[in-house]
């Protein structure tokens, strides 16, 4: 079995390295968008459901940060799929209001995952593809339960 610590040592190709940057973008639009919306919300069950997502969203992010150290500032390697989700987030939290925002933003989170899933296949280094699969899982449960937790409360 591998550890962190030979995971850390690996060498990445640059076309897994921009697929990483790609999902790091992504993970922390997620992050910051959940996290926005968690301090926007009074329904108690909204509340701590976008801020668990919030939360496995930035669990993910700093997983895959640990592999490629800091993201340049400026890497010009994001894709215009990456920018289309930071775009789908900011507009959804400058426009919607009320159970439109929320619904949406859980469509968004739905397609980042999806988008986070796809790039994940993408990769050449299966090793490491498998251990980032391990946190998708947590973030795909967490998804799953606030769905259910919304929808249990009537608040979908």
């Amino acid at each position: 079995m591998i550890n962190n610590r030979d995971l850390a040592t690996r060498s990445l190709s640059d076309k897994d390295t921009g697929l990483i940057y790609d999902m790091i973008s992504m993970c922390f639009d997620g992050f910051f968008a959940n996290a926005t919306l968690s301090e926007r919300v009074d329904n108690t069950i909204d509340k701590h459901g976008f801020k668990k997502l919030s939360y496995l969203f930035r669990r993910l992010a700093d997983r895959l940060l640990s592999f490629v150290g800091n993201v340049l500032e400026d890497s010009k390697m994001m894709t215009q799929e990456a920018g289309h989700i930071s775009r789908e987030y900011l507009t959804a939290l400058g426009a919607a209001t009320g159970q439109n925002l929320l619904s949406l933003v859980m469509v968004i989170n739905e397609r980042s995952l999806k988008r986070i899933e796809v790039l994940l296949r993408q990769l050449g280094d299966k090793v490491f593809a498998n251990v980032i699969a391990d946190y998708l899982v947590y973030l795909r449960r967490g998804l799953d339960t606030v769905k259910q937790w919304r929808s249990n409360a009537k608040v979908i």
